[in-house]
C-alpha cells in the first residue's frame, strides 16, 4: 500500500520533492478563515477518512490546520509522521505517543 502524503491547504507550493514519501493528497480546498477551527476540523477530517497510521503530515499552511490534522491522526493512531522542508527538501519527523 502505498504512503498517503496529507497537504492541509493547497498554497500554490512546488511540492513534487513530497511525492517520493507517497501519493499526495489536499485536505482542504479554497479559503478556510483562520479562526474556523471547527470547519477545519471538518474538511480535514473528511479529507483523512482512509489515512493509515504511516501517513505523512506536510507541514505547511495555517499553524492552526497543521495542528487539527496532527491531532486528527496522534488521536486515531497514537503517533504522527511529519514532512519538514529543510534545506530545499523534505525530511522525515516521526513522533510516537506513549500512553
Amino acid at each position: 500500500m502505498t504512503r498517503k502524503v496529507f497537504i492541509v491547504s493547497n498554497g500554490g507550493h512546488d511540492y513534487s520533492d513530497a511525492e517520493r514519501f507517497g501519493d499526495i493528497v489536499f485536505c482542504t480546498e479554497g479559503m478556510i478563515r483562520k479562526d474556523n477551527i471547527s470547519q477545519m476540523y471538518r474538511e480535514i477530517h473528511e479529507a483523512m477518512r482512509n489515512a493509515s497510521a504511516c501517513d505523512y503530515i506536510l507541514v505547511s499552511s495555517l499553524t492552526s490546520m497543521c495542528m487539527v490534522a496532527a491531532g486528527i491522526l496522534a488521536d486515531r493512531f497514537g503517533e504522527i509522521h511529519l514532512l519538514l522542508f529543510k534545506d530545499g527538501q523534505y525530511v522525515e519527523r516521526d513522533l510516537i505517543f506513549n500512553g
